[in-house]
Parts: C-alpha cells; structure tokens; sequence
C-alpha cells in the first residue's frame, strides 16, 4: 500500500505565483478612501407647498363666524351662506353675497319668529346678554342710546318751580333774531405790473350775476328723449361731413397735357 504525502507549497513559490498573475492586472489595487454618507430627504406629499395641499373650498370658508352669546362689533361677520339660509333679524343686516353682518354692537342671537315667518331662521344682536328675540308683542323697544334709563323720583318733580317752568317755554317761543349780512363789494386784485385783474373764481361767477346760466337748459337725468334728438342730430352733422369729403375726393387734373 503506498501513501501519498501533498506537499504544502513554499514562501518562495507563493510570491513568485503573485508576482507573475499581478502582470495580468489593469490597474493596481489602491485603497478607496470612504465616502462620507450624506443626509437623505424623502419626498412627501405635503412637501412643496399648496400645490399638493387639500384646496380650501367654499365649504370650509362658509358658516357660522360667531356663535350665540358671543359679544361683536358693529360690521363683524355673523354668519357665510350661499343663498339665504339664515335671515338677518334685530340689529343685523345682509350683504351683497348673503353675508350677515352686525349693525350694533351686543351678543348674538339665532331665533325664529313664527309671526313674521313660519320656518325662516333668524340671527340677531341683543344689547344685554340676559335679552332674548323675538320680544314679546307690544313689549318697549330698545335702542342703543348710549344713555342709561333712571325713574325719576316724585319729590324731583315737586320741586320744580312753575314760574320757572313757564319763563323756559315763553323764552323758547320768543323768535329768535336773525342777522342780515351785507355783501361786500369785491375789488380788484393788484397783479404783476400794476394791472388790476379779477379772480378766477369771480369770473367763472360773472354768468350767475348776469344771468346767463339761467338761460341754459338744465340737464334732466333720464330724459331719453333729449338724449335721442342729439345723438341723431349728431349723425347728420357726421353724414354731411362725409358727403363733402366724398366729393373732393378723385384725381386731380394734369396743369400740362401728356405729351405722347
């Protein structure tokens, strides 16, 4: 039986097998620094702004801007609608676009009023907060006055004096003088050289002095009829025009014959 002993190469064989496949190499092996990694950005949705974005549509910007019981301001928003959903009651007003506004300041308040409408609903503004709409029938009406009400006291009124009393009514019935102003004339004024020149506006007044400006006719707002005759009037002078520069057109004639 014969054993078969595998020799292990040596030092002086492997670098010389090295130096022999490096010849078949492009290029030399270097070292490859490492790259640093930069940051990434993932794109989103929502990332550039509003074109991406939900639109903000007519719905989100309609309804209700104050609630009930909320203190406004004369011409604050009360309610957006498209057509009239809601109806503006005491103290408000509407809009050109169905806007409800607040014409006085106080709290707000949504109510119906079966006597005015069976199924219309109303926004309006009370002055106290404890008020409530519709009022009751032949109730005092409120206003905003900026005075406070006081009952006035019976003994205030038994001190009055009558003589007193009747001395402020005769003065308040005395006429009462008026004072009659003179016009004064109205010189001329000094201008550059010596010369006496009057104003503009006195000249542009001379007509009403003399009368002239009563002799115009006077603008009429609507009268189509006026307004008709000069349009038409206007037209003929335009034909006429243009009938003398048809006749004036056409060539013109040689001073000297054409010699041929």
């Amino acid at each position: 039986m014969i054993l078969r002993v595998d020799r292990v190469p040596s030092h002086a064989a492997l670098s010389a097998l090295e130096s022999a496949l490096s010849s078949f190499r492009i290029s030399q092996r270097t070292t490859i620094p490492a790259i640093a990694t930069a940051p990434r950005r993932h794109a989103s949705h929502q990332a550039q702004g509003r074109a991406n974005k939900a639109a903000d549509g007519a719905g989100r910007r309609l309804g209700a801007k104050k609630t009930a019981g909320q203190y406004v301001v004369t011409g604050n928003i009360l309610y957006r609608q498209r057509g009239t959903v809601w109806h503006p009651g005491d103290n408000c007003f509407m809009g050109r676009d169905h806007t409800i506004h607040a014409a006085v300041p106080g709290y707000v308040t949504y109510y119906r009023d079966p006597k005015k409408h069976t199924k219309r609903k109303y926004i309006g503004v009370v002055f106290n907060r404890g008020d409530r709409l519709p009022q009751p029938e032949g109730s005092v009406r409120r206003r905003r006055l900026g005075l406070l009400a006081h009952r006035m006291h019976a003994n205030a009124l038994e001190k009055l004096n009558p003589e007193a009393i009747e001395a402020a009514e005769a003065a308040a019935a005395a006429p009462v003088e008026t004072k009659t102003t003179v016009k004064k004339k109205k010189t001329p004024i000094v201008r550059v050289g010596t010369q006496f020149r009057e104003t503009n506006w006195d000249i542009g007044r001379t007509a009403e002095r003399v009368g002239t400006a009563e002799s115009v006719t006077p603008f009429v707002p609507g009268d189509r009829w006026k307004a008709w005759r000069k349009r038409v009037a206007k037209k003929q002078r335009w034909l006429a025009k243009q009938k003398l520069m048809s006749g004036t057109k056409g060539k013109k004639k040689r001073a000297t014959p054409r010699i041929k």
